[in-house]
């Protein structure tokens, strides 16, 4: 499944009192993150991507993904197992004059029959 969140972020929107968006997703392994800066944010934006107040990625972190003219998409394996099946996107705009936005998406495989019950066979072990 296919989960993404188009994020406009208000010029002026320093680290100090980010905006704070969320994205329902449900249970499962995510596969894939994308993030696209939309044109023109020249570096002067950032964002990072939370669950329950931790941050996921980047994993670092001091870090944050840096507004680009280049996609960032990677592979990964994270498990959304239990509840909320939430994300947060944390952003920031230090462009006083203009506001940006962002697109972030996440490919998600849901559990199977099969993976649950391996679950259960090792939670019983």
């Amino acid at each position: 499944m296919l989960y993404s969140l188009d994020i406009p972020i208000p010029a002026n929107t320093p680290k100090t009192d980010l905006l704070v968006s969320e994205l329902q997703v449900c249970a499962g392994v995510i596969k894939r993150v994308w993030i696209r800066w939309r044109y023109g944010s020249a570096n002067l934006c950032g964002c990072r991507i939370m669950r329950e107040s931790r941050q996921i990625w980047p994993t670092n972190l001091t870090e944050w993904f840096i507004s680009s003219p280049t996609d960032v998409v990677y592979d990964e394996h994270y498990e959304l197992a239990d509840v909320p099946f939430t994300l947060q996107v944390e952003a920031y705009n230090n462009d006083d004059t203009y506001p940006h936005s962002l697109w972030v998406a996440f490919s998600i495989m849901r559990p199977t029959l099969s993976d649950k019950l391996l679950w259960l066979v090792e939670e019983l072990s």
